[in-house]
């Protein structure tokens, strides 16, 4: 279930939200007994324009990959997005920005997951880079092209010469998934890469070091 809060207060790092229930709500905590809750803050702004244009942008890709309507596509991928999050039906026309972002990811993700072919790299796409970074070094696709990607551990994280690599231990180094042609110019002068593509490197955690076999 879904219900809205209210903050009345924050305090020592803490926020203390006041969420109105029904009679069937507190009957579902008593018997489910329900401890813990998911929260979403709303800043009240709503999906603008170029995060529609992006929306649009990846559903023509899917769309064309799929040789569908783009509206059929639309509303089978907002139905899953809709399952996967736990969120009510919204609408692309006034949305909220938080909604937009993370349907941005959710489209991102699967077409990195479908393999599918787009016209634009998604770097020029993603309305949340930290996410797509993640999500490139999940899935291998080089940040800068979407082309096929190797793991390029940033300076200040690679392991120097004598170490036996298979023995490092990778959690918390520096990473970011770079084809073969951007990894060697990334080679030549990192800041400089980084600083040209409005990139950076991601804090490898357990789940990609177990599915990149680092």
């Amino acid at each position: 279930m879904e219900r809205v809060g209210e903050i009345v207060k924050i305090e020592n790092d803490k926020a203390y939200i006041i969420v109105p229930l029904e009679k069937s709500d507190i009957y579902k905590f008593e018997k489910q007994e329900i401890k813990k809750a998911i929260v979403r803050f709303d800043d009240g702004r709503t999906i603008s324009a170029d995060q529609r244009a992006k929306i649009y942008a990846i559903l023509g890709d899917i769309s064309e990959w799929q040789y569908d309507y783009m509206e059929i596509v639309k509303n089978t991928l907002k139905n899953e997005f809709l399952a996967l999050y736990g969120y009510n039906y919204f609408s692309l026309s006034d949305c909220t920005m938080t909604i937009a972002t993370e349907f941005i990811n959710f489209l991102i993700d699967f077409c990195f997951l479908q393999n599918i072919p787009t016209r634009d790299t998604m770097l020029n796409r993603t309305d949340d880079i930290s996410h797509y970074l993640y999500s490139c070094l999940a899935n291998r696709k080089c940040c800068i092209c979407n082309g096929k990607g190797e793991i390029h551990h940033c300076e200040g994280s690679r392991v120097g010469m004598g170490f036996d690599r298979n023995k490092i231990d990778n959690i918390g180094r520096s990473a970011i998934c770079l084809c073969r042609k951007h990894h060697n110019q990334a080679h030549q002068s990192e800041k400089e890469f980084f600083e040209k593509h409005k990139v950076y490197g991601i804090k490898l955690d357990e789940y990609l070091v177990r599915k990149l076999k680092l």
